[in-house]
């Protein structure tokens, strides 16, 4: 069975939806990304016919995710960082006084 849209937009008003929510935004992103396979699709499609995650699948899955964030987060420095460089205000340059006396 599948749910339609409008039976999911019910489902995430309840305020028990919270990993319903989580899940969907998760897997809206992973379905963007090209690297995020078929076989990916079919491995999650049996975990949850499966109902469950194996103990090693899961803790494999933190460890994997930890890196993943930590990838991200540097690329997110990184395009701060140019992004920084291209929009960053000149600098005017210090204007320098000379003090001319002449003798009367």
């Amino acid at each position: 069975m599948n749910a339609s849209s409008n039976e999911m937009l019910l489902a995430l008003r309840s305020p028990t939806s919270g990993w319903l929510a989580a899940v969907i935004c998760a897997l809206d992103e992973a379905l963007l990304d090209p690297d995020f396979s078929e076989q990916h699709r079919q491995m999650l499609r049996s975990l949850l016919d499966n109902g469950q995650v194996p103990e090693n699948v899961a803790a494999a899955s933190h460890d994997r995710l930890q890196k993943f964030e930590e990838a991200v987060q540097t690329l997110h420095e990184a395009l701060i960082g140019e992004e920084e460089l291209l929009f960053e205000a000149p600098v005017a340059a210090t204007p320098r006084l000379r003090l001319c006396a002449s003798a009367a």
